[in-house]
Protein backbone atom coordinates (compact mmCIF):
# COMPACT_ATOMS: atom_id res chain seq x y z
CA UNK A 1 0.00 0.00 0.00
CA UNK A 2 1.14 3.50 -0.77
CA UNK A 3 0.39 7.17 -0.22
CA UNK A 4 0.94 9.55 -3.12
CA UNK A 5 2.71 12.55 -1.65
CA UNK A 6 2.45 16.17 -2.66
CA UNK A 7 5.84 16.03 -4.34
CA UNK A 8 4.61 13.25 -6.64
CA UNK A 9 6.25 10.33 -4.85
CA UNK A 10 4.95 7.01 -3.63
CA UNK A 11 5.42 6.44 0.09
CA UNK A 12 5.02 2.96 1.49
CA UNK A 13 2.41 2.87 4.27
CA UNK A 14 0.76 0.30 6.51
CA UNK A 15 -2.90 -0.21 7.35
CA UNK A 16 -2.26 1.53 10.69
CA UNK A 17 -1.83 4.82 8.85
CA UNK A 18 -5.33 4.40 7.48
CA UNK A 19 -8.11 2.92 9.61
CA UNK A 20 -6.31 -0.17 10.88
CA UNK A 21 -8.50 -2.11 8.44
CA UNK A 22 -7.02 -4.75 6.16
CA UNK A 23 -6.59 -3.20 2.71
CA UNK A 24 -5.69 -4.41 -0.75
CA UNK A 25 -1.94 -4.44 -1.34
CA UNK A 26 -2.12 -2.51 -4.63
CA UNK A 27 -3.85 0.46 -2.99
CA UNK A 28 -2.52 3.99 -3.39
CA UNK A 29 -4.30 6.71 -1.41
CA UNK A 30 -4.32 10.38 -2.36
CA UNK A 31 -4.84 12.57 0.74
CA UNK A 32 -5.38 16.35 0.81
CA UNK A 33 -2.48 18.51 -0.34
CA UNK A 34 -1.50 21.90 1.04
CA UNK A 35 -3.26 23.46 -1.95
CA UNK A 36 -6.60 21.96 -0.98
CA UNK A 37 -9.20 24.33 0.39
CA UNK A 38 -11.31 23.82 3.53
CA UNK A 39 -13.83 21.02 3.89
CA UNK A 40 -16.73 23.41 4.40
CA UNK A 41 -17.77 21.71 7.65
CA UNK A 42 -17.62 22.37 11.37
CA UNK A 43 -18.47 18.84 12.49
CA UNK A 44 -19.62 18.27 16.05
CA UNK A 45 -17.25 15.33 16.41
CA UNK A 46 -14.21 16.71 14.53
CA UNK A 47 -11.05 15.64 16.36
CA UNK A 48 -9.21 18.68 15.03
CA UNK A 49 -11.51 20.93 17.04
CA UNK A 50 -11.19 19.12 20.37
CA UNK A 51 -7.48 19.15 21.04
CA UNK A 52 -5.59 20.80 23.91
CA UNK A 53 -3.63 23.94 23.11
CA UNK A 54 -0.38 22.12 23.94
CA UNK A 55 -0.84 19.76 21.00
CA UNK A 56 1.91 20.34 18.43
CA UNK A 57 0.62 18.11 15.63
CA UNK A 58 -1.65 20.35 13.60
CA UNK A 59 -3.69 19.29 10.58
CA UNK A 60 -5.44 21.79 8.34
CA UNK A 61 -9.16 21.54 7.64
CA UNK A 62 -8.53 20.53 4.05
CA UNK A 63 -10.74 18.40 1.81
CA UNK A 64 -9.12 16.40 -0.97
CA UNK A 65 -11.94 17.29 -3.35
CA UNK A 66 -11.25 20.97 -2.75
CA UNK A 67 -7.86 20.66 -4.44
CA UNK A 68 -7.47 22.33 -7.86
CA UNK A 69 -4.69 19.88 -8.77
CA UNK A 70 -6.39 16.67 -7.67
CA UNK A 71 -7.05 15.43 -11.20
CA UNK A 72 -3.44 16.11 -12.10
CA UNK A 73 -2.26 13.94 -9.22
CA UNK A 74 -4.68 11.14 -10.06
CA UNK A 75 -3.74 11.20 -13.74
CA UNK A 76 -0.04 11.02 -12.86
CA UNK A 77 -0.54 7.89 -10.77
CA UNK A 78 -2.83 6.37 -13.39
CA UNK A 79 -0.24 6.92 -16.11
CA UNK A 80 2.94 5.96 -14.25
CA UNK A 81 1.55 3.24 -11.97
CA UNK A 82 -1.32 1.65 -13.91
CA UNK A 83 -1.16 -1.46 -11.75
CA UNK A 84 -2.25 0.47 -8.61
CA UNK A 85 -5.78 1.02 -7.34
CA UNK A 86 -6.34 4.75 -6.76
CA UNK A 87 -8.36 5.97 -3.78
CA UNK A 88 -9.13 9.55 -2.77
CA UNK A 89 -9.41 9.93 1.02
CA UNK A 90 -10.32 12.58 3.61
CA UNK A 91 -13.36 13.65 1.66
CA UNK A 92 -16.59 15.12 3.02
CA UNK A 93 -18.18 15.80 -0.36
CA UNK A 94 -19.53 19.16 0.78
CA UNK A 95 -17.38 21.22 -1.57
CA UNK A 96 -15.77 20.57 -4.93
CA UNK A 97 -18.21 17.86 -5.92
CA UNK A 98 -20.90 17.99 -8.59
CA UNK A 99 -21.80 16.06 -11.75
CA UNK A 100 -19.12 17.78 -13.79
CA UNK A 101 -16.47 17.02 -11.15
CA UNK A 102 -17.46 13.36 -11.00
CA UNK A 103 -16.91 13.11 -14.74
CA UNK A 104 -13.57 14.91 -14.44
CA UNK A 105 -12.31 12.56 -11.73
CA UNK A 106 -13.44 9.56 -13.74
CA UNK A 107 -11.51 10.71 -16.79
CA UNK A 108 -8.41 11.26 -14.64
CA UNK A 109 -8.46 7.60 -13.63
CA UNK A 110 -9.88 7.52 -10.10
CA UNK A 111 -10.99 4.06 -8.92
CA UNK A 112 -12.36 4.60 -5.44
CA UNK A 113 -13.56 7.37 -3.14
CA UNK A 114 -13.73 7.21 0.66
CA UNK A 115 -16.30 9.72 1.84
CA UNK A 116 -17.26 10.88 5.32
CA UNK A 117 -20.99 10.31 4.87
CA UNK A 118 -22.17 9.78 8.48
CA UNK A 119 -25.87 9.72 7.64
CA UNK A 120 -28.21 9.64 4.65
CA UNK A 121 -30.71 11.90 6.40
CA UNK A 122 -30.30 15.33 4.85
CA UNK A 123 -31.23 17.52 7.82
CA UNK A 124 -29.28 15.41 10.28
CA UNK A 125 -26.19 15.54 8.08
CA UNK A 126 -26.46 19.33 7.88
CA UNK A 127 -26.81 19.53 11.68
CA UNK A 128 -24.05 17.00 12.41
CA UNK A 129 -21.55 18.60 10.04
CA UNK A 130 -22.80 22.12 10.81
CA UNK A 131 -22.69 23.06 7.16
CA UNK A 132 -25.55 24.19 4.90
CA UNK A 133 -23.70 22.45 2.06
CA UNK A 134 -23.82 19.01 3.69
CA UNK A 135 -27.20 18.03 2.27
CA UNK A 136 -26.19 17.99 -1.38
CA UNK A 137 -24.08 14.84 -1.06
CA UNK A 138 -27.23 12.77 -0.49
CA UNK A 139 -28.31 13.53 -4.07
CA UNK A 140 -24.84 13.03 -5.50
CA UNK A 141 -24.00 9.71 -3.82
CA UNK A 142 -25.78 7.49 -6.38
CA UNK A 143 -23.88 9.25 -9.19
CA UNK A 144 -20.58 8.91 -7.35
CA UNK A 145 -21.22 5.22 -6.64
CA UNK A 146 -21.87 4.54 -10.33
CA UNK A 147 -18.59 6.20 -11.29
CA UNK A 148 -16.32 4.81 -8.54
CA UNK A 149 -16.27 2.23 -5.80
CA UNK A 150 -17.43 4.15 -2.70
CA UNK A 151 -16.49 3.57 0.93
CA UNK A 152 -18.84 5.42 3.27
CA UNK A 153 -17.35 6.35 6.64
CA UNK A 154 -19.80 6.81 9.50
CA UNK A 155 -18.69 8.47 12.73
CA UNK A 156 -21.29 7.09 15.11
CA UNK A 157 -22.66 10.04 17.06
CA UNK A 158 -25.53 9.64 19.55
CA UNK A 159 -28.60 11.60 18.50
CA UNK A 160 -27.61 11.69 14.84
CA UNK A 161 -26.95 8.23 13.38
CA UNK A 162 -27.02 5.56 16.08
CA UNK A 163 -30.70 4.70 16.46
CA UNK A 164 -31.35 4.61 12.71
CA UNK A 165 -28.08 2.94 11.63
CA UNK A 166 -29.93 0.05 9.97
CA UNK A 167 -31.96 2.43 7.83
CA UNK A 168 -28.86 4.42 6.92
CA UNK A 169 -27.06 1.30 5.73
CA UNK A 170 -30.13 0.30 3.74
CA UNK A 171 -30.14 3.72 2.08
CA UNK A 172 -26.45 3.45 1.22
CA UNK A 173 -26.96 0.00 -0.28
CA UNK A 174 -29.80 1.32 -2.44
CA UNK A 175 -27.43 4.05 -3.66
CA UNK A 176 -24.95 1.30 -4.69
CA UNK A 177 -22.32 2.26 -2.13
CA UNK A 178 -19.93 -0.70 -1.89
CA UNK A 179 -18.71 -0.52 1.70
CA UNK A 180 -19.54 1.07 5.06
CA UNK A 181 -17.01 1.60 7.86
CA UNK A 182 -18.29 2.33 11.35
CA UNK A 183 -16.26 4.40 13.81
CA UNK A 184 -17.46 5.23 17.34
CA UNK A 185 -17.08 8.95 18.00
CA UNK A 186 -14.00 9.93 20.00
CA UNK A 187 -14.65 12.52 22.69
CA UNK A 188 -12.01 14.43 24.61
CA UNK A 189 -12.56 16.76 27.55
CA UNK A 190 -12.54 19.64 25.06
CA UNK A 191 -15.79 18.62 23.37
CA UNK A 192 -19.02 19.47 25.17
CA UNK A 193 -21.30 18.82 22.19
CA UNK A 194 -21.27 15.03 21.98
CA UNK A 195 -20.85 12.03 24.25
CA UNK A 196 -19.28 8.61 23.70
CA UNK A 197 -21.45 5.63 22.84
CA UNK A 198 -22.57 3.40 25.69
CA UNK A 199 -21.80 -0.31 25.66
CA UNK A 200 -25.45 -1.02 24.83
CA UNK A 201 -25.30 1.37 21.86
CA UNK A 202 -22.11 -0.25 20.56
CA UNK A 203 -23.70 -3.69 20.67
CA UNK A 204 -26.89 -2.42 19.04
CA UNK A 205 -24.98 -0.75 16.20
CA UNK A 206 -22.81 -3.78 15.54
CA UNK A 207 -25.69 -6.26 15.48
CA UNK A 208 -27.99 -4.00 13.47
CA UNK A 209 -25.32 -3.00 10.96
CA UNK A 210 -24.12 -6.54 10.30
CA UNK A 211 -27.70 -7.73 9.85
CA UNK A 212 -28.39 -4.85 7.44
CA UNK A 213 -25.27 -5.78 5.54
CA UNK A 214 -26.43 -9.38 5.14
CA UNK A 215 -29.86 -8.27 3.97
CA UNK A 216 -28.64 -5.73 1.44
CA UNK A 217 -25.29 -7.15 0.32
CA UNK A 218 -23.31 -4.04 1.23
CA UNK A 219 -19.96 -4.71 2.92
CA UNK A 220 -20.03 -3.60 6.57
CA UNK A 221 -16.64 -3.17 8.26
CA UNK A 222 -16.22 -3.08 12.03
CA UNK A 223 -12.74 -1.50 12.50
CA UNK A 224 -10.35 -2.52 15.29
CA UNK A 225 -11.18 0.55 17.40
CA UNK A 226 -14.83 -0.54 17.49
CA UNK A 227 -13.91 -4.12 18.43
CA UNK A 228 -11.57 -2.86 21.15
CA UNK A 229 -14.33 -0.80 22.76
CA UNK A 230 -16.47 -3.94 22.85
CA UNK A 231 -13.61 -5.98 24.30
CA UNK A 232 -13.60 -8.13 21.16
CA UNK A 233 -10.24 -7.16 19.66
CA UNK A 234 -8.31 -10.30 18.70
CA UNK A 235 -5.06 -10.23 16.74
CA UNK A 236 -3.85 -13.25 14.82
CA UNK A 237 -0.61 -13.56 16.79
CA UNK A 238 0.57 -15.19 20.00
CA UNK A 239 0.48 -15.96 22.72
CA UNK A 240 4.26 -15.71 23.05
CA UNK A 241 5.66 -17.52 26.08
CA UNK A 242 8.64 -15.16 26.34
CA UNK A 243 10.33 -14.26 29.61
CA UNK A 244 12.89 -11.47 29.16
CA UNK A 245 16.16 -11.77 31.02
CA UNK A 246 15.98 -8.11 32.05
CA UNK A 247 13.16 -6.12 33.63
CA UNK A 248 10.77 -5.41 30.76
CA UNK A 249 7.44 -3.62 30.45
CA UNK A 250 5.10 -3.16 27.50
CA UNK A 251 3.25 0.18 27.58
CA UNK A 252 0.13 0.66 25.49
CA UNK A 253 -3.23 2.41 25.37
CA UNK A 254 -6.16 1.21 27.44
CA UNK A 255 -8.00 -0.32 24.48
CA UNK A 256 -5.16 -2.62 23.40
CA UNK A 257 -4.23 -3.57 26.97
CA UNK A 258 -6.36 -6.74 27.33
CA UNK A 259 -5.20 -8.18 24.01
CA UNK A 260 -1.52 -7.47 24.69
CA UNK A 261 -1.84 -9.20 28.05
CA UNK A 262 -3.14 -12.26 26.21
CA UNK A 263 -0.35 -12.13 23.64
CA UNK A 264 2.45 -11.66 26.21
CA UNK A 265 1.34 -13.49 29.39
CA UNK A 266 4.85 -13.48 30.91
CA UNK A 267 5.69 -9.80 30.30
CA UNK A 268 4.08 -7.06 32.41
CA UNK A 269 1.77 -4.93 30.25
CA UNK A 270 0.78 -1.48 31.49
CA UNK A 271 -2.17 0.57 30.25
CA UNK A 272 -1.23 4.24 30.02
CA UNK A 273 -4.05 6.55 31.06
CA UNK A 274 -4.37 9.31 28.49
CA UNK A 275 -4.76 12.38 30.67
CA UNK A 276 -3.61 14.67 27.86
CA UNK A 277 -6.99 14.30 26.16
CA UNK A 278 -8.95 14.03 29.38
CA UNK A 279 -8.88 10.32 30.17
CA UNK A 280 -11.53 9.19 27.68
CA UNK A 281 -9.23 8.30 24.77
CA UNK A 282 -7.71 4.83 24.87
CA UNK A 283 -5.97 4.29 21.53
CA UNK A 284 -2.23 3.65 21.50
CA UNK A 285 -1.74 6.03 18.58
CA UNK A 286 -2.82 9.01 20.70
CA UNK A 287 -0.51 8.42 23.65
CA UNK A 288 1.66 11.38 24.56
CA UNK A 289 5.14 11.81 25.97
CA UNK A 290 3.92 13.30 29.24
CA UNK A 291 1.49 10.44 29.90
CA UNK A 292 4.17 7.87 29.16
CA UNK A 293 6.67 9.63 31.44
CA UNK A 294 4.11 9.87 34.25
CA UNK A 295 3.54 6.13 33.95
CA UNK A 296 7.23 5.23 33.73
CA UNK A 297 8.05 7.25 36.86
CA UNK A 298 5.89 4.85 38.85
CA UNK A 299 8.01 1.87 37.79
CA UNK A 300 10.94 0.61 39.87
CA UNK A 301 14.33 2.06 39.05
CA UNK A 302 16.71 -0.48 37.49
CA UNK A 303 20.32 -0.63 36.37
CA UNK A 304 19.21 -1.71 32.94
CA UNK A 305 15.72 -2.59 31.78
CA UNK A 306 13.56 -2.30 28.69
CA UNK A 307 10.34 -0.46 27.90
CA UNK A 308 8.42 -1.16 24.72
CA UNK A 309 6.25 1.64 23.33
CA UNK A 310 3.76 1.67 20.44
CA UNK A 311 5.37 3.14 17.32
CA UNK A 312 2.01 4.70 16.45
CA UNK A 313 2.45 7.32 19.19
CA UNK A 314 5.25 8.95 17.19
CA UNK A 315 4.29 11.33 14.39
CA UNK A 316 7.42 11.61 12.35
CA UNK A 317 9.88 11.94 15.21
CA UNK A 318 7.63 13.60 17.78
CA UNK A 319 4.77 12.77 20.11
CA UNK A 320 1.54 14.73 19.97
CA UNK A 321 2.63 16.92 22.88
CA UNK A 322 5.99 17.79 21.37
CA UNK A 323 8.51 15.35 22.83
CA UNK A 324 11.07 14.20 20.30
CA UNK A 325 11.74 10.48 20.21
CA UNK A 326 15.32 11.10 21.37
CA UNK A 327 14.23 13.32 24.26
CA UNK A 328 11.65 10.80 25.50
CA UNK A 329 14.06 7.88 25.27
CA UNK A 330 16.84 9.83 27.03
CA UNK A 331 14.60 10.90 29.90
CA UNK A 332 13.39 7.36 30.55
CA UNK A 333 16.93 5.96 30.45
CA UNK A 334 18.44 8.66 32.68
CA UNK A 335 15.60 8.83 35.19
CA UNK A 336 14.73 5.13 35.54
CA UNK A 337 17.39 3.06 33.75
CA UNK A 338 15.25 1.60 30.96
CA UNK A 339 16.19 1.32 27.32
CA UNK A 340 13.30 2.16 25.01
CA UNK A 341 12.21 0.42 21.82
CA UNK A 342 9.02 0.80 19.80
CA UNK A 343 6.94 -1.69 17.84
CA UNK A 344 4.34 -1.10 15.16
CA UNK A 345 2.72 -4.50 15.72
CA UNK A 346 2.82 -6.96 18.64
CA UNK A 347 4.39 -9.56 16.36
CA UNK A 348 7.54 -7.42 16.16
CA UNK A 349 8.18 -7.54 19.90
CA UNK A 350 9.88 -10.99 20.06
CA UNK A 351 12.38 -9.88 17.39
CA UNK A 352 13.04 -6.64 19.27
CA UNK A 353 13.69 -8.51 22.49
CA UNK A 354 16.15 -10.75 20.67
CA UNK A 355 17.90 -7.84 18.96
CA UNK A 356 18.61 -6.03 22.25
CA UNK A 357 19.71 -9.19 24.02
CA UNK A 358 16.73 -9.30 26.37
CA UNK A 359 16.01 -13.02 25.82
Amino acid sequence: MYEFTEDFRLRKITKYELDGVDEREDLVVIPPSSKAGPCGSYCLFCYLRQNPKEMIYRVSFHDTLNDPELEKRIAYVSKHYPELWIRVTDTAGNVGLDEKRIESLQKAGLDEMQISVHTTKREKRIALMRSPLAGKLIDLLPLVARAFRVIADIILTPGYNVDDIGEIIGDLASMEVAEVRLFPVGVTRYNRDVRPLTGEELIFVKETALEAGKETGIKVVIPPIFKALLGELRLEVGPFEIEPTIKTYILTGELAYPELRRIFPKIPVIAVKNEFFGGNIGTAGLLTGRDVLRTVRRLPEVELGLILLPELMFYGDRTLDGYTREELISRILVEKGYMVESALEPGEIPKILESVGAV
